[in-house]
C-alpha cells in the first residue's frame, strides 16, 4: 500500500473515467459529462461545445475550471467580483489539498519519540501542538489507519508515561479519535496493550481532564469489540469504571455510567456478572447520595450524572428479579429517595428525563407494593 498520498476534493461535475470493467482508473483523464463508453458508440452524434472549458491537468487548472465552468451558466450581469475573504478561503483549500499529510505525521511521530525524556520544568507546548496535528487528521478513517501503518502507534507509551499531564490527556484523546467507530484501531490498540495504560490512569491520575480523556479512549477502544472488552475484563475495568462513578468529577460520572450502560446494552451476557460484583447496591447507594436534600438543583450541572447512574441501573435490574429484589431491601431506603426526589423536581422541565427514570425505577422495583397500599 502507499502511504504518501494527496487528497484532492473534485467538483461534482467531474468524473473519473471507467474503463470495461467498471472501476476507477486514475490513470485516465478527467471527463466531463458523457460516459466514454457511450461516447465511443455514438461518436457522430457527439456535440463539441467550443466554449467548453479545456479540462484541468492540475490543482490550478481545476480551480479555474470550477469558475469557468460556473460562470457558463451565469449570465455577465449575475458574474460578481470575488470578496478577498473567499479568496482568501479557496487558497487555503488548494493548499490544504496539496498538503502532503503523511510526511507532517511522520514529523510528529518522530518528535514524539522523546515526550518520556521532558521533565516536569520543560516547556512541553512543541509536543503538545504535535499531538493536537495529529489529532486534527487522524478523524479521517483511512489516515487514521495509515498513522498505524507508519509507526504511529509506537508513541503512545512515551507520551501516556510523560510527566506532564497535558501530553497525557492529549495523547488519550488522539488516541479516542483513533479507534471511534474504526475496528482496525481498536484492535491495534488492543495489541499495544493501551487498556491497562488507560485504565490506570483512569484510576490513579491526580489530573482530572487525564482522567476523562482516558475514560474517552478505553470507551472508543471497547466499544463494539468484542476483543477489546475481553481485554477490560481481565484488567478488572469494571472495578475501575465504578471507582469514576464514586468520584466527585461529574464529567467522570457521567461518561462512567453512560460506558456502563453502553456495554450492558450490547454485552446483556455481562451483567449477571456484574450483579454479582455488587454493582446493584453500589449504583442504588450512588442514585441515592446524589439525590442529597442539599443538592443545588437549579444551579448545578450535576443532575445530569444522576440522570446517567439513574439509567446504568434500569439497565442492570430490568427482568432480573434478583438484581430488583437487592433493590427492595428496606435499609437501602431506595423508594422512599426516589419519591422524595421526583416531589423535589416536579415541574422542572431540565430534569424531565430524570424524573421518567424514577418512574420506571419505582414501577420495575415497587409495582407491586404501590398496587397493595392503593
Amino acid at each position: 500500500m502507499k502511504l504518501n498520498r494527496q487528497f484532492v476534493i473534485l467538483p461534482k461535475f467531474c468524473k473519473m473515467s471507467q474503463g470495461n470493467s467498471g472501476g476507477n482508473n486514475p490513470s485516465q483523464p478527467l471527463a466531463i459529462g458523457a460516459n466514454p463508453q457511450s461516447r465511443s458508440q455514438n461518436e457522430s452524434s457527439v456535440n463539441i461545445n467550443p466554449n467548453q472549458p479545456r479540462q484541468p491537468s492540475n490543482l490550478q487548472d481545476l480551480f479555474r475550471f470550477s469558475m469557468e465552468a460556473r460562470n457558463q451558466g451565469s449570465s455577465a450581469s449575475e458574474t460578481l467580483p470575488m470578496d478577498e475573504e473567499r479568496k482568501k478561503w479557496l487558497e487555503n483549500a488548494l493548499k490544504y489539498m496539496t498538503t502532503d499529510v503523511i510526511q507532517i505525521l511522520l514529523q510528529a511521530i518522530d518528535l514524539l519519540k522523546g515526550a518520556n525524556t521532558l521533565r516536569p520544568d520543560d516547556d512541553p507546548r512543541e509536543y503538545e501542538e504535535a499531538l493536537d496535528t495529529i489529532s486534527g487528521y487522524v478523524e479521517n478513517m483511512d489516515i487514521a489507519n495509515d498513522f498505524h501503518k507508519i509507526g504511529g502507534f509506537t508513541v503512545f507509551e512515551s507520551c501516556l508515561f510523560s510527566s506532564h499531564c497535558t501530553l497525557q490527556s492529549k495523547t488519550a484523546n488522539v488516541i479516542a479519535e483513533l479507534c471511534q467507530n474504526n475496528p482496525y484501531c481498536q484492535e491495534k490498540a488492543v495489541e499495544f496493550g493501551l487498556i491497562p495504560t488507560l485504565l490506570k490512569l483512569l484510576d490513579q491520575s491526580s489530573d482530572d481532564s487525564t482522567r476523562v480523556k482516558a475514560l474517552y479512549a478505553i470507551s472508543c477502544i471497547v466499544r463494539d469489540s468484542r476483543d477489546a472488552l475481553h481485554k477490560f475484563l481481565q484488567h478488572d475495568g469494571f472495578s475501575v469504571l465504578l471507582r469514576a462513578m464514586q468520584s466527585d468529577v461529574d464529567k467522570l460520572k457521567i461518561k462512567a455510567s453512560f460506558l456502563l450502560t453502553s456495554l450492558c446494552s450490547q454485552n446483556p451476557d455481562i451483567i449477571d456478572m456484574l450483579c454479582q460484583m455488587g454493582f446493584v447496591e453500589q449504583l442504588a447507594a450512588l442514585v441515592i447520595q446524589q439525590q442529597n436534600p442539599e443538592y443545588d438543583y437549579d444551579n448545578s450541572g450535576g443532575g445530569r450524572s444522576l440522570e446517567h447512574l439513574l439509567s446504568a441501573l434500569i439497565t442492570l435490574i430490568r427482568n432480573r428479579e434478583a438484581a430488583q429484589n437487592e433493590c427492595r431491601r428496606p435499609g437501602l431506603g431506595l423508594r422512599q429517595s426516589l419519591e422524595n426526589h421526583l416531589k423535589t423536581i416536579s415541574g422542572k422541565e431540565e430534569f424531565r428525563e430524570e424524573g421518567e427514570y424514577c418512574i420506571e425505577l419505582l414501577k420495575l422495583i415497587f409495582s407491586g407494593d404501590m398496587e397493595e397500599e392503593r
